[in-house]
C-alpha cells in the first residue's frame, strides 16, 4: 500500500508519429526500438506531450521539474534539454515537425499525439476500482452471455484489423517496390592537389569538357576525360601587386570564360574576361565578383560590395548597362540583452552566390544573415530565393541555417545547392541536394532531395549545359594545432611539427602552469568538448563535455581552474553566453556570468588577479575587467569600429596589446593603470591579424600578412623593436602564436588540409 500522501504512480504512454512515450517504463522508443534519453530531457518531453499544441512556458517547466536550488543552472540545462531532444527526435529547430520554439514564451508540441490506456494507479484509486468491482460481481453473471457474444464481436474486428494490416503492408510493398528511395550519386575526385596548394574555385565548361580551376599558384584548365592540365596565361601582376585569380563562369562557347581577381592588399575584386586559346584577359566589371554569365552568353549576373552589404546586379555580358536587381535589407531578427536594450542577432544580409535558370529567365541567388559576433555556435542563417532576371520580388524557397553557400541550374529544372545534413552535430560535412524550380514563376515543384554526400565543406556547384555532370568544389581546411621551439642561436622559431593528429577542427588557447600540456576545444567526436593533451601525447583527453559549445578555454589567476564561454544556443530567446569554470584537473563546472555577445577572455598571473572580457554589440566592442570568483565587471574601454578587435593581457597584468584584424599594420600598447597608450607600426606588413604577450610580459607574438601575401610571426616589443620569428610558405595560413609559461614552446594555430573538385555523374 502507497504511504499517506505519496505522489500516486502514473502509467501513461503516448504515441506521436513512430515514437512512444511511457511514462512508466520511463522510456522513449521509435518503431518499438528504444533511444536512450537522459532523465531531464524525458521529463521536458512528457510535460510537451502531455500538453500538445499548447504553449508551456519557460517558468512552468522551471517550477514542475527543476528544484529550487538549480536556478542558476536552469537556463543551461532546459536548453540543453531541448537539444537533447531534437537531436533523438531528429527534429529541426528551423522546421519543427515535434518542437516548436517559441521566443520570450516557451516550446509547444506540434506534432498530433494520442494516448493510450495505461494501468490503473496505485493507492486511493486502485482501492475504489477494486471496490466498485467486487460491488458489481453479483450482476455480472446476469450478463455472461452477452459477454460472450461480445467477446466474439472483438475477435471478428481483430481479425478485419489484422487483414487490413496485410493489405496496407502489401500495398506499401508495392509502392516501394515502384517507388524506391532515392540512390545517392557517387562522387569522383576529379583534382588531387595537396594541402600545400588548395582549390579555391572551379567550374565545368557547358559542353562538359573542361574543368577550369584555381590553387594558390594559378588558374589552370584541365581536360577531364585525359587528365591533361595546363596553365591559363594570365598577367604576372595586377596593378605592379600579387592578384589571385577564381574562375566563375564559362560562355556558352566552353572557350572563353570569367575570372574574379582580387589584389592583395584590396578589398575591391573585379571581374575579367580570358580565353583558354590564350590572350591578355580583359576587365569586364570593377567591383564585382561571383559573376555569372547567362545561358546564352548575352548577360552576367554578379555581386557589389557596398559599405555594409553585397548586392545583386545584372550587366550586358560586356560589362555596360549595369542594374541593380537585389538589395540587401537589415534582417529584423533581435533579441532584447536584459539592462543592454534590444540588439540585432544578425547585423545585416547579403547575396552570396548566383546562377541562372535554364533559359535565362530567373536567377537563383543566396542571402546570408550574419551574426553579429564572431561565436562557433552561433550559425549563419541563409536563404534560398530566385527573383525574374529583369527585376521585381525575390520568392524565398529555403531558409534555414543548414543551408550552405553553393548554387547550379540544371536544364531540367532542378536546382542543385549545398546543405548540411547534421543539423545537431557539429560537423561541417555537407551534401548535394536538389529541388525542382519552375522558371517562369520561381516557385518549387515538389520537395527537395539528396543527390551525394561527401567529407568537407561544398565551396562551389558547377553543372554542364546538358545536366549530366556537376563539378563540387570540397574544402578540407581546418586550424591545427602546430608545436615549435625557439632557436637560442637564430632567436627564430624552429619548423613546426604537427601536435593534433586528427583532420577536424582543433582550437588551442591555453598552457598548463608548467608548460606540460595544451588546453583545446575541438569538434572530433562530432560536438565540441574541453581536451587537455601533454606535450608527450598524440590524443588528447576529454575533461568536460554535453554543453552546446566550449569556446576560448584559459585559465584563471591561479593557474588551478579553467575558464571557458558557452553559448546557449537558438533555444534561448536572449541568446546569452555564458562563462563557466572547471578545475584543471577535472569536476564540474561552476557559472560565474552569464552576458550577451562574450567573444574574448584572458586572465593574468598571480600575483595579479586582473582578468578581462570583451562583449561586442552592432560595431561597438566593450572591454570589462571582471572577478572571476563573483563575476562582477567594470567597464575599461569601449572601441568603435566595423572590424575584428583582437587584444591580449600581459601575464604581469600592466599592459593590453590591441590590433585590428585586416586594418593598418600596427599594435597599440595600452597601460591598464592610466590608459596611456603607444602605437607600434609594423614595417613591411600589410595588416595584422592576432596578438599575444610573451611568457615574461616583454613582448608580443603577432600573427601578420606581408604586402605579398604570405603570413608571419612577428615579435614587438612596446619600444618598437620587432624581428621575424616563422616566416610562412607561400600558401601557408597562421591563426595565432601562445607561448608556454616556461618560454620553451609556442603552440601555433594554423590551417592545413586538402581542397579538390569531385565529379557527379548519373544522379
Amino acid at each position: 500500500m502507497a504511504a499517506l500522501g505519496s505522489p500516486k504512480y502514473s502509467d501513461r504512454n503516448f504515441r506521436f508519429g513512430p515514437y512512444e512515450l511511457s511514462e512508466r517504463e520511463g522510456e522513449l522508443r521509435k518503431n518499438g526500438v528504444r533511444i536512450k534519453l537522459q532523465e531531464q530531457p524525458f521529463r521536458v518531453l512528457l510535460e510537451l506531450v502531455a500538453n500538445p499544441d499548447k504553449v508551456v512556458s519557460r517558468e512552468e517547466l522551471q517550477q514542475k521539474l527543476w528544484p529550487a536550488d538549480t536556478f542558476v543552472d536552469f537556463d543551461v540545462g532546459l536548453n540543453n534539454a531541448i537539444r537533447k531532444l531534437r537531436q533523438a527526435l531528429n527534429d529541426d529547430a528551423d522546421h519543427p515537425h515535434y518542437i516548436e520554439t517559441l521566443a520570450k514564451r516557451g516550446y509547444r508540441f506540434v506534432a498530433p499525439v494520442t494516448q493510450a490506456a495505461g494501468a490503473p494507479q496505485q493507492g486511493g484509486e486502485a482501492a475504489e476500482v477494486s471496490t466498485a468491482t467486487a460491488a458489481a460481481g453479483t450482476a455480472s453473471s446476469n450478463r455472461a452471455d452477452s459477454t460472450v457474444v461480445t467477446g466474439r464481436r472483438v475477435w471478428l474486428w481483430v481479425f478485419v484489423a489484422i487483414v487490413a494490416t496485410l493489405v496496407l503492408v502489401g500495398a506499401f510493398l508495392v509502392w516501394r517496390g515502384r517507388h524506391p528511395a532515392p540512390r545517392l550519386a557517387i562522387e569522383q575526385r576529379v583534382t588531387s592537389n595537396p594541402p600545400e596548394a588548395p582549390v579555391t574555385g572551379s567550374v565545368i565548361s557547358p559542353d562538359g569538357k573542361y574543368l577550369a580551376y584555381s590553387d594558390p599558384t594559378g588558374v589552370y584548365i584541365r581536360h577531364i576525360a585525359s587528365g591533361e592540365t595546363r596553365p591559363l596565361q594570365l598577367p604576372a601582376h595586377f596593378d605592379a601587386a600579387p592578384t589571385s585569380w577564381f574562375p566563375t563562369s564559362w560562355l556558352p562557347d566552353s572557350t572563353h570564360l570569367l575570372l574574379v581577381a582580387e589584389e592583395v592588399g584590396s578589398d575591391v575584386p573585379s571581374v575579367w574576361r580570358a580565353s583558354i586559346l590564350g590572350g591578355n584577359p580583359q576587365v569586364l566589371i570593377e567591383n564585382a565578383m561571383s559573376a555569372a554569365v547567362s545561358p546564352d552568353g548575352s548577360a552576367i549576373a554578379f555581386l557589389r560590395i557596398g559599405p555594409d552589404n553585397v548586392e545583386l546586379w545584372v550587366s550586358r555580358n560586356d560589362g555596360s548597362d549595369a542594374k541593380r536587381i537585389v538589395e540587401s535589407v537589415e534582417p529584423a531578427i533581435v533579441a532584447r540583452l536584459g539592462s543592454w536594450a534590444t540588439n540585432p542577432l544578425y547585423t545585416g544580409s547579403a547575396v552570396t552566390r548566383v546562377t541562372w535558370s535554364p533559359h535565362g529567365r530567373r536567377i537563383a541567388f543566396i542571402k546570408g544573415l550574419w551574426p553579429n559576433y564572431p561565436d562557433p555556435s552561433m550559425d549563419n542563417r541563409f536563404t534560398l530565393e530566385t527573383v525574374d532576371a529583369s527585376g521585381g520580388s525575390p520568392k524565398v524557397l529555403e531558409d534555414s541555417t543548414q543551408l550552405r553557400l553553393a548554387l547550379a541550374w540544371a536544364v531540367d529544372g532542378r536546382l542543385f545547392f549545398a546543405w548540411r545534413d547534421a543539423p545537431t552535430s557539429d560537423s561541417s560535412d555537407t551534401a548535394v541536394w536538389s529541388l525542382r524550380v519552375n522558371e517562369i514563376s520561381g516557385d518549387a515543384e515538389g520537395t527537395p532531395v539528396p543527390v551525394s554526400k561527401g567529407v568537407g565543406r561544398i565551396g562551389e556547384l558547377s553543372v554542364s549545359s546538358d545536366g549530366r555532370k556537376i563539378a563540387v568544389r570540397r574544402a578540407n581546411t581546418q586550424p591545427e594545432v602546430f608545436m615549435s621551439e625557439l632557436d637560442p642561436s637564430s632567436h627564430r622559431l624552429q619548423a613546426p611539427r604537427r601536435f593534433t593528429l586528427d583532420e577536424n577542427m582543433n582550437l588551442a588557447s591555453a598552457w598548463t602552469p608548467d608548460g606540460r600540456a595544451v588546453i583545446m576545444t575541438s569538434n572530433r567526436s562530432g560536438k565540441w568538448k574541453l581536451f587537455r593533451q601533454d606535450l608527450d601525447q598524440v590524443t588528447p583527453e576529454v575533461l568536460a563535455e554535453g554543453t552546446p559549445n566550449f569556446m576560448l578555454p584559459r585559465l584563471n589567476p591561479d593557474g588551478t581552474a579553467i575558464l571557458y564561454f558557452t553559448e546557449s544556443g537558438p533555444d534561448d530567446p536572449q541568446h546569452m553566453t555564458a562563462m563557466l569554470e572547471i578545475p584543471l584537473q577535472g569536476g564540474p563546472p561552476r557559472s560565474i556570468l552569464r552576458m550577451p555577445a562574450l567573444y574574448n577572455l584572458q586572465c593574468a598571473r598571480k600575483p595579479s588577479r586582473l582578468c578581462m572580457l570583451t562583449t561586442y554589440a552592432g560595431s561597438a566592442y566593450q572591454l570589462l575587467s571582471f572577478d572571476p570568483e563573483s563575476g562582477k565587471t567594470q567597464n575599461v574601454a569601449s572601441y568603435k569600429v566595423k572590424v575584428a578587435l583582437n587584444w591580449s593581457l600581459s601575464p604581469d597584468g600592466s599592459q593590453l596589446a590591441l590590433v585590428l584584424t585586416n586594418s593598418a599594420p600596427k599594435v597599440t600598447f595600452m597601460s591598464v593603470n592610466d590608459k596611456s597608450t603607444r602605437e607600434v607600426e609594423l614595417k613591411g606588413y600589410s595588416h595584422v591579424n592576432t596578438v599575444d604577450w610573451t611568457a615574461d610580459s616583454k613582448s608580443v607574438y603577432v600573427v601578420a600578412e606581408s604586402k605579398s601575401g604570405t603570413d608571419a610571426i612577428v615579435e614587438v616589443e612596446p619600444s618598437g623593436n620587432q624581428r621575424v620569428l616563422l616566416e610562412a610558405d607561400k600558401n601557408m595560413r597562421f591563426w595565432w602564436a601562445i607561448q608556454s609559461p616556461d618560454q620553451r614552446h609556442v603552440i601555433i594555430e594554423q590551417l592545413t588540409g586538402e581542397n579538390n573538385v569531385w565529379m557527379i555523374e548519373n544522379f
